[in-house]
């Protein structure tokens, strides 16, 4: 374990449980998900990571011992989903892998699609062999979960976006079909997923608020998230959390309609107003700016942005998790890293000085 995390009274797992059912803890929990930033501490290529199941443990490993990480886990990826499905994906070495040809062209493909084996379809078997490590490895100090893409985030990965968000006016059933295949498919594999001694989160960023409607959302997002969710919860894997990108303002009380017990929450949008309005219902998670801050600036910049965060969130009434506001840029300067977690233990104790803050 990383020095860092020897100067916690608890574990990283210890602490996001008590935060989660409501007993003390000694500070704010730092969600460091490292993702494809483990690549440039092990030298090497990112494809490698969504594919080696022994190359992603030693990632993780070499990310724990230089930043003392406080979460791990691993997901199938946003077109995960849509790839066992029969999309064809591009695995960059220095980037996210992004759909080259979809399984969904035209009305005819969907007839010919069905739910896919849950444990060989696409990567499935990579993702459940790598949690199956990672809770080996990490498990009794460290929280793993594996991360799931929310059904419109899925459909838009097995038929282009721009199509779907065009038939959710002229072929709203047709775009309710490909919901209901991509959410059989996923409950599927999360039932896989939930034998691990995981969590499970959901990553929904194509149903922002800055690309579809409140009534969108409501029609053709909600009701296959609050699926997810009760399966999730009926698994014994508790609420999961739900990340949106961009600026969600306007469907956070949609967001908690789903049983989500956190909101992971981009930087565009104002913790404290979201701690006003669902905050009672919810732990929020977030909003280090990625780009700007983590990626861009300097480590009193990351200082900064965290205690700010933490002067906003720090008493929300269900909790706080600090974090980055959407995914961690590979190539963040890992002086910032340090400065994050650092801002976490030297802000964030329990109960809090607000005194600090300023």
């Amino acid at each position: 374990m990383s020095d860092l995390l020897l100067k916690d009274d608890m574990t990283p797992k210890e602490r996001i449980e008590a935060m989660t059912h409501g007993r003390p803890f000694d500070r704010v929990p730092c969600n460091i998900f490292i993702g494809d930033h483990a690549a440039t501490i092990i030298g090497a290529k990112v494809s490698d990571l969504n594919f080696s199941s022994e190359k992603f443990l030693y990632g993780q490993l070499a990310a724990n011992k230089k930043y003392g990480i406080e979460s791990t886990g691993v997901s199938p990826g946003l077109a995960g989903i849509a790839e066992a499905l029969g999309s064809k994906l591009v695995f960059p070495d220095h980037g996210a892998p992004y759909v080259r040809e979809y399984g969904i062209k035209d009305i005819l493909d969907l007839e010919r699609l069905s739910i896919p084996d849950p444990v060989k379809a696409g990567r499935f078997a990579f993702v459940l062999e790598t949690a199956e490590k990672l809770v080996d490895e990490f498990g009794r100090e460290i929280p793993v979960s594996v991360e799931v893409p929310g059904p419109f985030t899925s459909a838009g990965n097995l038929m282009n976006i721009g199509k779907i968000l065009r038939d959710t006016r002229k072929n709203p059933e047709f775009v309710h079909r490909i919901l209901r295949l991509v959410t059989d498919t996923t409950i599927a594999f999360i039932k896989q997923a939930s034998k691990l001694d995981v969590s499970i989160g959901i990553a929904e960023p194509s149903a922002s608020g800055t690309l579809i409607s409140h009534g969108m959302f409501e029609t053709f997002a909600l009701p296959y998230l609050i699926e997810i969710v009760d399966t999730i919860k009926a698994l014994g894997k508790g609420s999961p959390y739900l990340h949106i990108c961009g600026n969600t303002k306007k469907i956070w009380t949609l967001m908690a309609d789903t049983g989500a017990g956190a909101l992971s929450l981009d930087d565009v949008i104002d913790l404290e107003d979201a701690k006003k309005t669902v905050g009672d219902r919810v732990i929020l998670i977030g909003n280090v700016k990625p780009t700007a801050t983590m990626y861009l600036g300097k480590p009193i910049d990351v200082e900064r942005d965290a205690k700010e965060c933490l002067k906003k969130s720090y008493d929300n009434p269900k909790g706080y998790v600090l974090a980055l506001g959407c995914g961690f840029p590979i190539d963040t300067p890992p002086e910032n890293i340090h400065a994050l977690r650092g801002a976490a233990i030297k802000y964030g104790k329990y109960p809090y000085e607000p005194e600090l803050f300023s």
